[in-house]
């Protein structure tokens, strides 16, 4: 049904994670029904497991004029590296002639596209849909005119050489969304079998550590009768009555409450995967227990009132308390996310988490519920006011991480390495020398030995995110956001 002739142009989506990974993430389904709804491309997709041959054409990767690439993660650099090498493909820009002609977007490339021009053609800053229908009202220029299909993009393509704004999609109720995804008979997504809906785009708080949040400014959300409308014709392709939310924060959706209660009257289970806790009333615990979902996540971030509060969150003990026991007394698992390497952070910051948790973890044992908390270094994100901010060295952070697994046990408490959070970190403010170790270490493999290795003939200061920097060497001052004028004039300590 959707197989286009291998004389049309060919177009190959490319999610540089896993295939659950890849089918979890909305994206991917409106890139695939969108391009071939609306043009006469051959259009396959391509994962870091399969990344040789289309999941549907078995054509092989480099046998396609265009790469549109997903990168909202930092690391999705090393492994699109490893992707494009395993596939034939000459992963170095520089190397590498004009097919396939590759651009890369999502919220770890946009946000800063420097690193992911040694790999890029391009990095579209802004909303996929405007790429999506961009690309559809220029494919014809493929595979003969490259450059020229490149140029037709228009604003929010950078290639390094000017100033690029971000570009949006201002009504979320006329933009794309599918109501036919994609399902696989081995494989399902990562949430689970359902309806994926995305219900918000950004998110109001604007928590000062927060890429998405700044990076996805302005805060949209669908309405009420376009978010039934897309349920109730989705439905009719999933083989569980079941929706999946995408929202940071779904409770700030002002018909959220009526949404569920619609759902739950009319037998639909759901999922809220992400919520943020102090948009949470305790009647709210009611109304997600109609769902199946037995576990809330939740990130108090930290219980300091006073570094909350200056980081966008302000922690309030007593109420959190009083929601997160209330959510174990009504069936709930609870996990936690807690961060450490805050701007002003003291141990007794960290020693009120900890009591906290234990509390908590009192609370749960008597009700025969559990407690896990995920504990993370901050790491500093372009175009958010951390992100000058210096990341916590590796012996401060490994000190703070044990104690918590000291005191609640490892079954309780698991922590990001802090390797890999110095690579997010290299990556996330880093230039084109960055990109460049990044493509030694997709080919290579990832270790701490190459990265030394690789860094010193590069000349690259592997410290420089645990120092303070100024703004005038920020790589990415050409990709402007909408906010950034504004973070520039509130320095955070």
């Amino acid at each position: 049904m959707f197989l286009r002739s291998s004389g049309y142009p060919r177009i190959a989506l490319v999610y540089p994670s896993t295939y659950q990974a890849s089918i979890t993430n909305l994206f991917t389904h409106t890139a695939y029904y969108y391009l071939v709804e609306h043009s006469d491309a051959l259009v396959d997709r391509f994962t870091l497991d399969n990344p040789v041959r289309g999941a549907l054409t078995g054509r092989k990767l480099k046998d396609f004029d265009l790469l549109l690439a997903s990168a909202n993660y930092e690391l999705d650099i090393v492994y699109l590296v490893k992707l494009l090498s395993e596939a034939g493909i000459t992963p170095s820009a520089e190397g590498r002639s004009m097919k396939p002609l590759i651009v890369i977007g999502g919220l770890a490339a946009m946000s800063n596209p420097e690193p992911f021009l040694e790999v890029a053609d391009g990095v579209f800053v802004g909303d996929g849909e405007i790429l999506l229908q961009r690309v559809v009202r220029s494919v014809s220029l493929l595979p003969d005119k490259p450059v020229d299909f490149l140029d037709s993009i228009g604003d929010g393509i950078y290639t390094g050489s000017s100033i690029t704004r971000k570009v949006y999609v201002e009504d979320l109720n006329s933009s794309i969304h599918p109501t036919m995804e994609i399902r696989s008979r081995t494989s399902e997504p990562v949430y689970g079998e359902g309806y994926y809906l995305e219900l918000s785009r950004g998110c109001r708080w604007l928590c000062k550590f927060c890429l998405e949040g700044f990076s996805m400014y302005p805060y949209r959300f669908r309405g009420l009768t376009t978010v039934k409308k897309l349920i109730e014709e989705g439905l009719k392709y999933v083989p569980k009555k079941r929706v999946v939310i995408y929202s940071l924060s779904p409770f700030d959706h002002p018909d959220i409450r009526n949404l569920l209660a619609s759902l739950s009257s009319d037998g639909v289970d759901f999922s809220l995967p992400s919520i943020r806790w102090d948009t949470l009333r305790v009647e709210d615990l009611d109304l997600i227990a109609n769902s199946t979902q037995r576990t809330l996540t939740l990130a108090p971030e930290t219980a300091s009132p006073a570094i909350s509060c200056s980081i966008g969150k302000c922690f309030d003990p007593g109420r959190f308390s009083e929601l997160a026991i209330s959510a174990l007394e009504r069936g709930f698992d609870l996990k936690l996310y807690l961060m450490v390497g805050l701007p002003n952070e003291k141990d007794e910051d960290l020693l009120a988490g900890l009591n906290m948790v234990k509390v908590l973890s009192s609370h749960a044992s008597k009700l025969g519920r559990r407690i896990s908390v995920s504990l993370n270094p901050l790491v500093p994100k372009p175009h958010t006011p951390l992100q000058d901010h210096p990341m916590i060295e590796e012996r401060e952070y490994l000190r703070k991480a044990k104690l918590f697994e000291k005191e609640l046990g490892k079954g309780v408490v698991s922590y990001l390495s802090w390797f890999h959070a110095h690579l997010q970190a290299l990556i996330a403010l880093g230039d084109r020398k960055i990109g460049k170790l990044a493509i030694y270490l997709g080919i290579s493999g990832v270790s701490k030995h190459k990265l030394i290795e690789f860094a010193g003939k590069l000349g690259v200061d592997l410290k420089f995110p645990m120092n303070r920097r100024s703004k005038d060497v920020r790589p990415w001052q050409k990709v402007v956001f909408p906010l950034d004028h504004i973070i520039d004039k509130q320095p955070v300590s």
